[in-house]
Parts: C-alpha cells; sequence; structure tokens
C-alpha cells in the first residue's frame, strides 16, 4: 500500500471503521431484540397462567431475592404493562435494526466505489486477502 495515494488509504481505513462500528450496533441491536423478545414471551405467558388462578389465591413477585404478597390484579396488570411496553421496544428495535442495516449496506457500496475509483487499492486489497 506504500504507492496508494494517501487519501485513499485513509479513505480506506475510515470505511473499515465505519464497518466495523455498523457491524457491532447490528449485533447489540439483535441481542436487545432478542432480549426484549424473550422478556415480552415471558411476560404474556405468566399473564396466561395468572388468568387461570383463583382472584382469591396469594400471588407473590420476586423483587431481588425476596418475595412479596401482591395482590393478583395488580400482578395481571404489571404483566400486560411489560408485554405491552416490550412490544413497542421490540418495534423500535427493528426500525434501528433496518436503519443499521441500510447503512452497512451504504458502507460496502461506498468500498465498492472506492475500490473502483483506486486500482492500486484494489490490487492491495486482493493481494492482502
Amino acid at each position: 500500500m506504500d504507492q496508494l495515494d494517501e487519501r485513499d488509504k485513509q479513505a480506506f481505513l475510515e470505511l473499515q471503521e465505519k464497518l466495523v462500528d455498523q457491524t457491532k450496533k447490528k449485533k447489540q441491536v439483535a441481542a436487545q431484540l432478542r432480549s426484549c423478545d424473550t422478556e415480552q414471551k415471558r411476560a404474556v405467558l405468566t399473564a396466561e397462567e395468572l388468568n387461570n388462578l383463583p382472584d382469591d389465591a396469594k400471588t407473590y413477585e420476586q423483587i431481588g431475592r425476596a418475595y412479596f404478597l401482591m395482590p393478583k390484579l395488580q400482578l395481571l396488570q404489571d404483566r400486560k404493562d411489560t408485554a405491552v411496553s416490550r412490544q413497542a421496544d421490540i418495534k423500535a428495535l427493528k426500525e434501528t435494526q433496518t436503519s443499521v442495516q441500510r447503512a452497512i449496506e451504504a458502507v460496502e457500496t461506498e468500498f465498492k466505489e472506492l475500490l473502483q475509483h483506486s486500482p492500486a487499492l484494489q490490487q492491495a486489497v486482493s493481494r492482502s486477502a
């Protein structure tokens, strides 16, 4: 890469850094999406099971390592609220995931354009790969 234009080298390194950053963001969003999805499913399943219990059944909520007596209707409402909240979070994360994917595609396009306009850079990259 010694014979390459310094601007091409710099542009290549910047694009490489952008691609790494966007890929990390994509993985983070995917992990958050899985977490929210799991939490939402757990809340829905818990609410379904609470519906099967009689209204006067003693129910407890775990807070940290302790369990506290809680009215069934309050627990049920809390689980429904959690499910709705996580559903909204999932929607927002999917939008974020889409925008990150578009950003990755834009960086890949910039890579292709840079390599097309700089044959020396293209040769250097193909030699190092």
